[in-house]
């Protein structure tokens, strides 16, 4: 399985795993339980940032921290910040179901434009870490432009954290 499979399953898995979040987190609050609400935040919290969800890990952490802080006290404040935690969530999700939805039958993908290549390019070349992010979300672009040679070499080199190399591939460098 590659790369691109497996960071498709992640996606699917939080989505399947966590799309009830927030509405665990309001039980456990309505409940008083803090210690639950403590843990739901928690898992969201560590899941949102395996598939970065940036903002919502933030949302989370910021419950877990009122919490540990505050303990049962928190509960009555937690309650405003579940609300803002589910509208990400919600915002989360719905993107996960725009790239998670197969294509349709008829669809083109539109190969990566000279913006998108531009950007891979400077990103590999200062050995930004989110290289194989931007990859993976424009996979099929990508793939489109540079056919499927290239890309085999760019994905090898990406996932081997191998930046130099896919910079060389990238631009089409025979050293790569």
């Amino acid at each position: 399985m590659g790369d691109r499979a497996m960071h498709l399953r992640v996606l699917a898995r939080f989505r399947s795993d966590y799309h009830d979040a927030a509405a665990r987190l309001r039980r456990a609050l309505a409940a008083g339980d803090a210690a639950l609400a403590q843990r739901v935040v928690h898992t969201l919290k560590g899941a949102a940032a395996m598939v970065e969800a940036r903002r919502l890990r933030q949302l989370a952490l910021g419950v877990e921290l009122a919490f540990r802080t505050h303990g049962e006290a928190a509960l009555q404040p937690a309650g405003a910040l579940a609300d803002e935690l589910a509208d990400e969530l919600g915002r989360v999700l719905e993107q996960l179901d725009t790239v998670l939805s197969p294509p349709g039958p008829d669809a083109v993908v539109a190969a990566a434009s000279p913006e998108d290549i531009a950007r891979l390019r400077a990103m590999l070349d200062i050995g930004d870490g989110a290289a194989p992010a931007l990859l993976a979300q424009r996979h099929d672009a990508f793939l489109a432009a540079l056919g499927p040679e290239r890309m085999r070499l760019l994905d090898a080199a990406v996932r081997d954290f191998d930046f130099e190399r896919a910079l060389a591939v990238l631009e089409g460098r025979g050293d790569a």
